[in-house]
């Protein structure tokens, strides 16, 4: 890959490892439901242009975006409410690729190696020694959250495989609608005070939300779906495990978090399991092009 495309890759991953630190500051004053819903708000209004009806397509496309918009995001605000930092949180939101693993082997029937599941295990095992921290420990429903968040991304990751043919920014932009009205209506279900909040809210919040907004969801995602478009997934998604790297350096930086010898240990092992998974699933998919190739 050209050092232009690794530097944007890598801008990418520093977008989203701050966009956690967003998330953080946008919950100090709004609801996690309403936050979410403000955030994906901004994503409809900018992605106006390209929300388009695909015949044929919608019912997949509006769970996949429902699964996005409102159970992973949602659940990413939730757990920044839960959570005393945000280090431990972003490395636990990386187990979507062992579960988008998981999920690929029950549900499209994928067969898995030894060392693929050696990946997984590894990076459930990181996650269990996060928890055991005690500073961790202290909000480890925000894990729970995460990790129920990470779920979440993978079924829609299984949705999204359908949608290939759909233009990335109407997908993002059918998720914005479905991360809006949906988080909306839970917030009016689970939350309270939500317009007392909205109308109290500083402008560090509303910057945070047009953040995660414009710079994770427009701007983040639409380089990344750039860059697949030039470059194989094999290539572009390893440096993707830079994301919680740059959360827990944000946290350290910005919010004073303390790495201690667990959040290190729990860290490392995480990440060297879903890069273990990735790396695998990358060859596995490299493979069976080959084979498709030589049929041709």
């Amino acid at each position: 890959m050209p050092f232009r495309d690794v530097c944007l890759v890598l801008m990418v991953t520093l977008i989203w490892g701050v966009n956690f630190i967003a998330a953080k500051w946008a919950v100090t004053d709004l609801p996690p439901f309403i936050a979410n819903a403000c955030r994906f708000l901004v994503v409809v209004i900018v992605l106006l242009p390209f929300l388009k009806v695909v015949r044929g397509r919608m019912t997949v496309l509006l769970m996949a975006a429902f699964t996005l918009g409102v159970l992973h995001f949602g659940s990413v605000f939730t757990s920044m409410k839960l959570a005393g930092g945000v280090g431990s949180v972003a490395i636990a939101a990386q187990l979507c690729v062992p579960f988008s693993t998981i999920l690929a082997i029950i549900v499209l029937k994928e067969s898995v190696g030894w060392k693929r599941i050696a990946g997984i295990v590894l990076s459930f095992l990181g996650v269990l020694v996060l928890g055991l921290d005690p500073e961790v420990f202290a909000y480890w429903d925000a894990l729970l959250v995460m990790t129920f968040g990470a779920f979440a991304y993978s079924v829609a990751a299984i949705l999204m495989r359908q949608l290939k043919d759909v233009s990335a920014f109407t997908t993002q932009a059918w998720v914005g609608v479905a991360g809006a009205i949906g988080s909306v209506c839970l917030s009016l279900v689970f939350e309270r005070g939500q317009v007392s909040a909205i109308a109290n809210a500083d402008m560090l919040v509303w910057l945070s939300v047009l953040y995660s907004g414009i710079g994770s969801s427009v701007i983040g995602h639409g380089t990344i779906n750039h860059l697949l478009r030039k470059h194989e997934v094999s290539v572009v998604s390893p440096y993707m495990l830079a994301t919680p790297l740059f959360a827990v350096a944000a946290g350290m930086i910005v919010l004073g978090e303390v790495l201690t010898w667990r959040i290190a240990l729990g860290s490392l092992l995480t990440i060297t399991g879903v890069l273990i998974v990735t790396l695998r699933n990358n060859k596995k998919a490299h493979d069976v092009a080959e084979i498709a190739t030589v049929s041709d």
